[in-house]
């Protein structure tokens, strides 16, 4: 690290005074610093590297699909790979010194939050890229995930590739094995790269690229582990990160002649205080710089919803949760799908209507993937419900993105941008319609005013029963 300290400045330097002269500036002095770090780490810690597979990386450009579990891998690419842009996020050009040069070598950076325009942007961007003849690398889990698990392999390096009409070559590794997150997680021992064959994009869509390039990262995983990967969910942490940790402190506060005991989870990206109560009671959702104080107050300007919530709750009996096996019922639409579990590659972006939801158990987790088949299914029926409340208020359609959020079924913002639950689509089209209804009047009012519920009831006069409706059936749709 105090080489790293010491030496990355300097080198950012070079890669700025040589850019107006030459584009391959950045780049060469970019590959020296890296070549240097991994050196550093043979000499300094004994970690050491070997590559198999070289040959199968093609001449022309292509999408390179990798596991990303630590740095190291990320040091790599610049110290030998022909050519290359990375697919990241926007937060890393930040980042002093070391952003800065990675500014310069023609990223795709992507904000993750925007995850419809993150594509958008991925696609338009990675086709210029391998235009260019470059060789577009993308982490398909979408963040670091450790050792001996495996994320959710999203479609995107698939979609780009056969947009592009170029092949996408799989590569494994086990650098988290050795050169873990943290000053002194670094281990000895030899980190093995392996660089798979080329999968030809010809006849076969996006998602099929992709889980092809799963099935074959995943195998060569389990070949150099030892073990099979376990699932790992970035919203909820991984079972290792978890191991040891102490439950969530619990909050005591008396209002009037009533105990509250309260949670508090504190989220550098939240800006507001959020309540949210469920079966496990009160929940607080702030900033990490809002006091407890602050919280407090945010508890009793809000007692009426949060007692009324909170005996809501205390008389449900929470549903057995889905054990997600061959011929289980699955809400649908207010009804139910029969979940069937098969063999055969399938693309799960197509809407069945044979009334089963289909997986094959071989791609990963049966319960990941139904979560994957409900969101694919989501967004086009959710926007189209959109636009029809969105014309009877006389207005453009806004943009509408999925939320995984399980404190709320939606929301509208100041920049007229709604997000709405991809578990909506278990309840019934009216249940649906009044979610709908509801965020689309907030691009009118964003409050909840008499005129605002005035607006909600022009635009779907049915919504008071709908929302008892929801309400009721609140516990079923949120269990997975």
């Amino acid at each position: 690290m105090l080489c790293q300290l010491i030496t990355t400045p300097l080198y950012v330097l070079m890669m700025m005074i040589s850019n107006p002269f030459s584009k391959q500036g950045p780049r060469y002095f970019s590959g020296a610093w890296c070549r240097l770090m991994l050196r550093l780490g043979t000499i300094l810690l004994g970690v050491r590297y070997t590559v198999n597979g070289w040959e199968n990386l093609p001449d022309g450009p292509c999408v390179v699909l990798v596991k990303h579990q630590s740095a190291w891998e990320t040091m790599f690419f610049p110290a030998f790979f022909p050519p290359h842009c990375f697919v990241m996020k926007q937060e890393i050009l930040s980042i002093p010194f070391f952003g800065w040069g990675m500014g310069l070598l023609n990223p795709i950076a992507i904000n993750r939050d925007a995850r419809r325009e993150a594509f958008q942007q991925v696609k338009t961007q990675g086709m210029a890229r391998l235009g260019a003849g470059l060789k577009v690398i993308i982490f398909p889990e979408g963040t670091r995930v450790p050792s001996g698990y495996r994320g959710r392999y999203a479609p995107s390096g698939g979609l780009l590739a056969v947009a592009a009409g170029v092949p996408v070559v799989p590569m494994a590794h086990n650098a988290g094995e050795f050169w873990k997150k943290g000053l002194f997680a670094k281990h000895r021992g030899t980190i093995s790269v392996r660089i798979g064959p080329a999968i030809s994009t010809t006849g076969l869509n996006g998602a099929e690229v992709t889980a092809q390039a799963e099935a074959w990262i995943e195998d060569q995983m389990e070949q150099m582990t030892g073990r099979v990967a376990q699932p790992y969910q970035r919203r909820t942490r991984n079972a290792a990160a978890l191991k040891g940790k102490r439950a969530p402190r619990r909050h005591r506060m008396v209002i009037g002649t009533r105990e509250l005991h309260y949670t508090v989870a504190r989220r550098q990206r939240r800006r507001n205080i959020s309540l949210m109560v469920d079966h496990e009671g009160l929940t607080v959702a702030i900033p990490t710089w809002v006091t407890l104080q602050s919280v407090e107050e945010a508890i009793r300007e809000q007692w009426p919803w949060v007692e009324k919530k909170l005996d809501h709750w205390e008389q449900r009996a929470l549903p057995e949760p889905p054990q997600f096996k061959d011929g289980e019922a699955l809400p649908w639409l207010g009804g139910a799908r029969i979940l069937r579990l098969t063999s055969r590659q399938l693309s799960l972006l197509p809407m069945d209507d044979e009334g089963v939801i289909e997986i094959d158990p071989e791609r990963g987790p049966v319960s990941l993937q139904v979560m994957d088949w409900y969101r694919a299914q989501a967004l086009p029926l959710l926007e189209s419900r959109v636009q029809i409340f969105a014309h009877q208020l006389g207005i453009a359609p806004p943009p509408v993105r999925l939320s995984n959020a399980l404190g709320r079924w939606g929301s509208c913002n100041s920049n007229g941008e709604i997000r709405l639950s991809w578990r909506l689509l278990k309840a019934s089209m009216a249940e649906i319609d009044y979610v709908v209804a509801h965020e689309v009047a907030h691009l009118r009012h964003l409050n909840h005013s008499g005129a605002f519920w005035q607006l909600v009831g022009n635009l779907y006069p049915d919504y008071k029963q709908a929302s008892k409706l929801l309400d009721s059936n609140d516990p079923i749709y949120r269990h997975f």
